[in-house]
């Protein structure tokens, strides 16, 4: 399907929309010419942990002519055609934005994937590599074998490294001048990550980008001298459009970090905010509640806000309480609740929607009647609060709609929100769009977007209160309930297939999700309980990366349906509630998380240097297990030998278990550590051999030396790394914000 078949959505009035086309490419040309010298992003990477200050800088001028390199190697190629897709993949870092960037200058159509983790399975990247028809794969050169193999099996046929692109490499001289795109040739696919494994690639055309980008410089009211630190994913909306073409456009530099060293260590990320003299900070909800776990006094002494213009909330659902809470603990540091901004948007709509006005007022929460809300009506009242996601931005039509009669609803209503305007997508490449998501009809007009969400309009302002349809958002992360019972139901020979009912445990749609099975009626008379919980876990967390807080086994038949079959879910959900009308065979509920005061930073490694060396190992096994134990939901037995991810560890847990293992044996680990010694034992010697190198000197060393060396410089935890406390509820970013940005039907 070539780039000029792809129409743009027209405009509506606005004052946005009124401005002149110009391209990304055009404004990175101005840039270059204007502000050249000019920083334009940096990037801290996990090996500055020790060394705060150390990162890597591009100025406009450097992004200009290394886009242009990157632009010159694919032309010379002879591989990529105007219009050709082009997958791009690397870790977080500077050479994406030149390659991202690269490929539109080339008239390619990139489209980002995330970098595979190890013992990953690659058919999302063979389905992508498929439904886009991509023409080649342009990634990291530490990609290229594991990546490439699987992307040429769906029929890539070129793999392409990138020197212009590689920070580590001088900048290219400059080079000759792109052709500048028109506003409906496609500017990039956005695939939207769902549990499905068939995630759809939205199309972004260029006028689409250039509408929306203005959307959000109005929406945030951006001044010359703000700057922004980042951490979200660049292959996702929020981190590609928010965090690299915004600066692009608008001219301000962007400091940034990777979101797995976000999720190791949050204080560092708001530290780069106060070093780098960021006015805008941002993020997903459970983004500030990670900050605030991991909120010690001598965390916070560390770092200073008062620089702040403004923290924007969004992606997910926003808390209330989480703004307040966030507000009180940082209010030393110089955080102000005005700064607050919440913010709504979805890949279907480029990016942004609307925005709280940051005026100094902050977001508005509004408490309601949790009745009237349950009903789809908006009261006030108590039992719930709702926080507003902002004023719709200029150049977006918004309606709130009954969703059976294709009605607008009045503003007290509650219904799926409608949108409209000159960066709303039109479809999905190559696809029918068979579930009328887009280009729906409405008084009468079409061109509108039926997102799937559901919310009201209170005094100008968006509300955001769930999602039509029973999709689970855990982290972010949009997980389909019939994949997830397909999965269990798989899992073990007891159980029924079929009979299944995955539902969130939080009925604002974002949080824990629990899980309800029905045995096979031979099985219910001894169930093999702790057998079937541990399958289950293994499988959701293979398939799925993630592991419900609640398991429950059911009789047959006890599961709720309709006349036609069809499981009820919130049924289930209600009837698992205290006081509910359904009775558990048996259940499991996950471990809550470690108290992260419950023992000092080192606690750990004081203690197997005291203890004989005869007992350290398995006291370190011990404690071992016990940190398995809180990550898997798993209490039985773990043998030394089991994989740890065939206990049902998932990336979330093993970021906790890391982490948490850095704190308590002082030691800097890396995050790959539990993928390069996968198993009970290996794990084990390998701390043992860093906490106690065969060259320590031995118990009963001479006057003056201590019977064990202290740790060598090198094997010491940062400053900043000890304050990470292990919580289970830490996401590893590849896993848990696979889809945190995109808010995909």
């Amino acid at each position: 399907m070539p780039a000029s078949a792809v129409p743009a959505v027209a405009s509506n009035p606005s004052p946005c929309a009124a401005d002149p086309f110009r391209s990304i490419l055009a404004h990175l040309d101005d840039r270059a010419a204007g502000m050249g010298a000019v920083e334009a992003f940096r990037f801290h990477g996990d090996e500055s942990r020790d060394e705060p200050e150390a990162f890597t800088s591009w100025t406009w001028a450097g992004l200009h002519a290394r886009v242009a390199g990157v632009a010159a190697e694919l032309r010379a190629c002879g591989a990529i055609a105007r219009g050709d897709r082009v997958l791009v993949a690397f870790p977080a870092g500077l050479a994406f934005i030149a390659a991202f960037l690269g490929c539109l200058a080339a008239g390619a159509v990139p489209t980002p994937v995330p970098p595979p983790r190890r013992r990953e399975r690659l058919s999302r990247w063979a389905h992508i590599a498929r439904d886009s028809g991509a023409a080649a794969l342009l990634c990291a050169p530490e990609l290229r074998d594991r990546l490439g193999e699987a992307v040429a099996e769906a029929g890539v046929a070129h793999i392409l490294l990138s020197e212009a692109a590689d920070p580590a490499r001088p900048a290219p001289e400059p080079g000759a001048a792109w052709d500048q795109p028109g506003p409906g040739d496609l500017a990039f696919l956005q695939y939207t990550s769902g549990s499905t494994g068939a995630p759809k690639g939205v199309m972004i055309t260029h006028g689409m980008l250039s509408a929306n980008l203005e959307q959000i410089r109005h929406a945030f009211r951006f001044r010359p001298s703000d700057r922004i630190a980042g951490w979200l994913p660049h292959y996702h909306d929020m981190g590609l459009i928010g965090g690299i073409l915004t600066p692009v456009r608008l001219g301000v530099p962007n400091a940034m970090m990777s979101p797995a060293a976000f999720l190791r260590d949050p204080i560092r990320y708001l530290e780069l905010a106060s070093r780098s003299g960021a006015t805008l900070i941002g993020g997903p909800n459970f983004g500030y509640e990670h900050c605030l776990r991991h909120a010690s006094p001598e965390a916070l002494a560390r770092v200073d806000l008062s620089g702040l213009r403004l923290a924007f909330s969004g992606a997910e659902a926003i808390r209330a309480e989480t703004l307040r809470r966030f507000a009180q603990t940082f209010a030393p540091r110089g955080f102000r609740p005005e700064l607050w901004v919440g913010c709504y948007g979805l890949a279907e709509a480029t990016l942004c929607v609307s925005v709280t006005p940051p005026d100094g007022a902050g977001a508005r929460a509004l408490a309601l009647d949790a009745e009237a809300l349950a009903a789809h009506r908006i009261a006030p009242g108590h039992g719930a609060e709702l926080v507003e996601s902002g004023a719709v931005a200029p150049g977006i039509e918004l309606a709130i709609v009954d969703p059976a009669s294709r009605t607008r609803l009045p503003p007290d209503a509650v219904g799926e929100i409608w949108l409209r305007g000159a960066s709303v997508a039109r479809g999905c490449w190559g696809r029918e769009d068979a579930e009328g998501t887009f280009d729906q009809r409405l008084d009468g007009q079409g061109g509108w977007l039926r997102t799937g969400d559901l919310g009201a309009r209170v005094d100008g302002r968006l509300y955001v209160a769930g999602r039509l349809k029973e999709l689970i958002v855990v982290r972010g992360r949009n997980l389909h309930p019939q994949d997830l019972e397909a999965t269990a139901t798989a899992a073990h020979p007891d159980l029924l297939p079929g009979r299944a009912a995955a539902f969130a445990l939080d009925a604002g749609g974002d949080g824990d999700f629990a899980l309800a099975c029905e045995l096979h009626r031979s099985a219910c008379r001894a169930p093999r309980s702790a057998e079937i919980f541990a399958a289950l876990r293994r499988a959701l967390a293979d398939r799925h990366g993630v592991l419900p807080a609640r398991l429950v086994l059911l009789r047959p038949g006890a599961l709720p349906a309709t006349p036609s079959g069809k499981i009820q879910r919130f049924a289930v959900r209600d009837g698992l509630a205290p006081g509910g009308w359904l009775t558990p065979l048996a259940e499991h509920a996950r471990a809550a998380p470690q108290d992260p005061q419950a023992a000092p930073p080192g606690a750990l490694a004081q203690a197997l240097r005291a203890a004989p060396p005869a007992v350290r190992r398995a006291r370190l096994l011990a404690h071992l297990r016990a940190a398995l134990a809180r990550a898997t939901g798993d209490d039985a037995a773990i043998a030394e030998d089991v994989g740890l991810f065939d206990l049902g560890l998932d990336s979330a847990g093993g970021v906790a278990l890391v982490a948490g293992l850095e704190r308590d044996l002082d030691l800097a680990l890396d995050a790959t550590l539990i993928y390069e010694h996968a198993t009970l034992a290996t794990l084990g010697d390998h701390l043992l051999g860093r906490l106690f190198p065969p060259d320590a000197p031995p118990s009963g060393a001479g006057p003056g030396q201590s019977a064990h060396a202290p740790l060598a410089s090198e094997n010491r935890a940062p400053q900043g790394a000890r304050d990470v406390p292990a919580s289970d509820d830490d996401d590893e970013a590849m896993r848990a914000l696979e889809a945190l940005l995109a808010s995909d039907p």
